[in-house]
């Protein structure tokens, strides 16, 4: 994936405009960014699990 590519064409679908040189700092990190996103999916007990976004409280 090509972040200069890539980047504008999330923020876009966002719906965000933000300055030039935080779309700079924004492709610059992706790289590193993508690579750790992808080490969350390496665990492969947890590659099909559900994450946790609802806590239910029990007493």
């Amino acid at each position: 994936m090509d972040p200069t590519v890539v980047v504008p064409a999330l923020l876009a679908a966002a719906g965000l405009n933000p300055l030039t040189e935080e779309v700079a700092l924004m492709i610059a990190s992706f790289p590193a960014r993508a690579t750790e996103i992808d080490k969350l999916y390496a665990v492969a007990e947890a590659r099909y699990e559900e994450p946790g976004l609802i806590f239910r409280a029990e007493l």
